[in-house]
């Protein structure tokens, strides 16, 4: 094991459960009960878009090997909601690449500032629970009905 990685506690595999409980959590919250394939794709587009490689259809199809009926009607919504855009690609008129909007990259933003919370608040829940010997299930169960009482308003909610 590298020096890098021995400073840092492991956390063990409930708390990292609790982690994805909370991702989870954060985004059942803040867009609804939409299938998880369509945050796997927004994501995709996302990632591609950050790397300066716009997908169209056909590459998020494969990407996350999600079928194209399916992709097509994710990507419909994002459009929708005027997080992405279609273009033409300069090199094959028959390509449409999916641009990310700047409504996409707000919100892609304030992902990345609420994910920097759960990682925050795990590590601390962490530490603190290291110290008690643990953490009650009664304790487990009053801060998951905190989390939902604070949970992020859905976009477009006042």
């Amino acid at each position: 094991m590298d020096s890098e990685h021995t400073h840092q506690p492991r956390m063990s595999a409930l708390a990292q459960m609790g982690v994805f409980w909370r991702i989870l959590h954060l985004i059942t919250a803040r867009y609804g009960n939409y299938p998880m394939g369509q945050t796997l794709v927004a994501l995709t587009m996302v990632f591609l878009n950050e790397q300066g490689l716009p997908p169209t259809l056909t590459d998020l199809c494969e990407a996350t090997g999600l079928p194209k009926a399916s992709v097509s009607r994710y990507v419909s919504w994002q459009l929708r909601e005027g997080l992405c855009e279609e273009h033409i690609d300069p090199a094959d008129r028959r390509r449409r690449l999916l641009i990310q909007t700047e409504k996409g990259k707000a919100e892609w933003e304030w992902q990345i500032k609420e994910l920097n919370k759960v990682f925050a608040d795990a590590v601390k829940a962490y530490r603190e629970s290291l110290k008690r010997g643990g953490m009650p299930a009664k304790l487990l169960l009053d801060i998951m009905k905190d989390l939902t009482k604070k949970s992020p308003k859905r976009r477009g909610e006042p």
